[in-house]
């Protein structure tokens, strides 16, 4: 950590002799800020309210609109490899839930009876089930990723971070925009907005998008019926929005969000033996078949807001629901039917304001959630040879949170200290009926019902210094936890036990600056996480079964750095680098320890991309943008054991626009895209399946964008 702490005082002293007390020119979105020649100001509300990035004493990366355009992100799983420290790739058994890790904590398996390491929000309101979040979210206007335990400001409490989809919000004059996109594998997308005002006081907004592709890899099977392409999609997402400013004090926002997923689940092909395609497999004679997958999610989201003057008080309400069926075939080696089907509701209550002068600051909540579940695996391995299982569960959790925000009276107000306290209480209940194995014949008609509570109380301590108005330093001491829980792959006597909560205790140092009359703007972080507790997955006998064991310690060390740099009038430059260091310090089963044996998964030692942009003046024709990035990462494992190892990569990505067009009305873009832009065949999970198989990244994606807006 002395690393951040060394480079504090080098930046430091590249600070202009001015800075101290001097008033900083802000580029402001939509302005030519050619002469001033300083990178825009990045707001965020990472910590419920407003706030530039740079003053915000936490590991956060937010992506703004016209990133999220550049860069074609619509979901979670868009996000891998756009930020530091997070890696994801599509679940084994389902590509619309991914496995996500933040600093190497996360899971490879996603059930409706255990809770993920990250907590992933669409305005304000956790998505309690990672299935489905290949679906797309309308509207969106930034993402903000928070790196590290959050809690004191959140409605779930998780060990590894959060995502915060944020989308736009009804606005007092009307806009429409209409996008069109066709591409290769026959890629064709349409995106329309449009924000009426129904009154004075009342806004609208409704956004709609549809999209589809055919699959990237052949399904070859012609016998059988409701037959997919790998890879294939069919979206859709609705978002309805209303806004009405009741009073002066208090405003009402209501939105209604709907995205229906139909696709072909992700193909897996066998990399060892004499049968093993040569790279990149892009058809498959697939004899047991894959049908059509579908998943439906909807959503209900009433904000209020009032404004008491020194503070705002906000309750978010909302109830969300899940159906997914999906259809996974495993390399040939057997098929998958899973159904799940999920209902949560969830209050939460906020007080955000000052206090004595605005000399503290503070955010209180209440939080409550409650979640239905019912889920149904059916694996078929050949005619008599098949395992079927459910799982019917409920959970509660409820927790009061907050922190305070003190600026001390010394130091010229440079200093604040930061207090964070968080209550937990978690109930889960959950009941397994063993339908149909021909691998356990014994378990055939079980049921075991199983039932836990927990309990956390979870601290957290920051100190931030601002050594010029442009260069600033935090130190943070923070501790997360994930509850406990019941694995639905586990044998008849592992269900019931389930397994505990899991628990971190995080340390960081971090400095963000804007140099060179912000022109440069350099952010690191280093960090240290301990977890105790740790859940991990180990697979019994017969195979088919697994269960969710308190086995391990580990530890996670790592640097972030994040760089965006004018380079000259209209040239842009972003760099992000991460390196991670994970190691268990235990991993014990069934009293013998495996640490030596085992890998910290989807924790590659070096991160990171670099892009560059262009942007040209006015011309008669439009203002030309040209972007140009390069994303990679090591190699890493796929899950805890040696054979799960995957090589690293690295893809290039480019976006030529020509912005501005002026129509009879309004204004046109028009740009040309490609992802994996020099074709690279390169693999993004390994797993065991009884043979070695492989999940390939997708080939070169190509399209062009036509976007009107009024």
């Amino acid at each position: 950590m002395t690393l951040v702490m060394a480079l504090a005082t080098a930046i430091a002293g590249m600070a202009p002799t001015h800075a101290l007390g001097a008033t900083a020119n802000k580029a402001v979105p939509g302005v030519d800020m050619s002469s001033t020649m300083a990178l825009e100001e990045i707001i965020v509300t990472a910590e419920k309210r407003e706030e530039s990035l740079q003053k915000v004493p936490i590991a956060v990366s937010a992506i703004s609109t016209r990133e999220l355009e550049n860069l074609r992100v619509a979901n979670v799983m868009d996000m891998m490899n756009k930020v530091p420290s997070v890696n994801l790739v599509p679940f084994t058994g389902n590509r619309a839930a991914p496995n996500l890790f933040i600093r190497g904590m996360g899971g490879t398996d996603t059930q409706t009876t255990k809770d993920g390491a990250t907590g992933i929000y669409v305005d304000g309101v956790l998505v309690g089930r990672g299935t489905g979040l290949a679906a797309d979210v309308a509207d969106l206007e930034r993402v903000e990723v928070l790196r590290g335990p959050q809690g004191t400001l959140y409605g779930r409490n998780t060990s590894a971070g959060a995502i915060n989809f944020i989308t736009r919000k009804p606005e007092k004059d009307f806009s429409f925009e209409q996008q069109l996109t066709v591409g290769n594998y026959d890629l064709f997308a349409s995106r329309t907005k449009v924000n009426v005002p129904l009154a004075e006081n009342l806004y609208t907004r409704f956004s709609y998008m549809r999209s589809s592709n055919d699959g990237w890899v052949k399904n070859n099977n012609a016998t059988l019926s409701n037959q997919a392409d790998f890879n294939e999609d069919e979206k859709e997402a609705m978002k309805l929005a209303f806004r009405l400013l009741a009073t002066d004090k208090l405003t009402v926002d209501y939105s209604l969000d709907s995205s229906k997923l139909d696709y072909g689940n992700l193909s897996y092909q066998i990399i060892q033996g004499a049968t093993a395609p040569n790279g990149r497999q892009m058809s498959a004679p697939v004899v047991k078949g894959l049908p059509l997958s579908k998943a439906n999610i909807s959503g209900h989201n009433l904000t209020l807001s009032w404004d008491l003057g020194t503070a705002v008080l906000k309750s978010i309400t909302a109830y969300r629901k899940l159906d997914s069926e999906s259809y996974q075939n495993y390399a040939d080696i057997f098929t998958q039917l899973r159904l799940e089907n999920q209902d949560q509701v969830s209050q939460e209550f906020q007080l955000v304001g000052d206090a004595f002068g605005k000399r503290v600051s503070y955010v209180a909540g209440l939080f409550y959630y409650k979640e239905e579940s019912d889920e149904l695996s059916t694996s078929t391995y050949n005619p008599t040879l098949a395992d079927a299982w459910s799982v019917k569960a409920t959970s509660k959790s409820t927790a009061l949170y907050g922190q305070a925000t003190w600026k001390l009276p010394i130091l010229d107000d440079r200093l604040r200290l930061t207090l964070g306290v968080r209550e937990t209480h978690d109930e889960r209940e959950a009941v397994k009926t063993f339908i149909a194995s021909n691998f356990s014949p014994s378990s055939n008609g079980t049921i075991v019902p199983g039932n836990k509570s927990f309990s956390k109380f979870n601290p957290s301590l920051t100190a931030d210094y601002a050594f010029t108005d442009d260069i600033s330093g935090y130190a943070k001491i923070a501790t997360g936890y994930r509850a406990g829980g019941f694995n639905v792959r586990s044998t008849p006597s592992g269900f019931g036990q389930g397994f505990n909560q899991e628990n971190v205790r995080a340390y960081e140092l971090g400095v963000k600056s804007d140099l060179l009359d912000k022109r440069l703007r350099l952010n690191v972080a280093t960090f240290v996480n301990r977890y105790s507790d740790l859940q991990v997955d180990q697979v019994r006998t017969p195979p088919i079964f697994t269960d969710t064991l308190n086995a391990g310690k580990a530890e996670v060390k790592g640097v972030e750095v994040e760089v965006t740099a004018l380079l000259a009038q209209g040239l842009t430059a972003n760099v992000f680098y991460s390196y991670l260091d994970g190691k268990y310090k235990s991993y014990l089963d069934n009293g013998v320890e495996l640490a030596d044996s085992k890998h910290m998964p989807f924790t590659p030692k070096n991160q990171g991309g670099a892009g560059l942009q262009y942007a040209s003046g006015m011309t008669p024709y439009g203002k030309l943008i040209v972007n140009l990035d390069y994303k990679w990462q090591d190699e890493w494992y796929s899950g805890p054991n040696a054979n799960t190892l995957t090589d690293g990569y690295g893809v290039w990505n480019a976006r030529v626009q020509l912005a501005n067009i002026r129509a009879a009305q309004g204004t046109v873009r028009v740009a040309l895209w490609s992802k994996n832009l020099t074709d690279r065949q390169y693999r993004i999970a390994t797993t065991n399946l009884g043979l070695l198989s492989a999940q390939y990244g997708e080939p070169r994606m190509t399209g062009l964008d036509l976007i009107y807006e009024y």
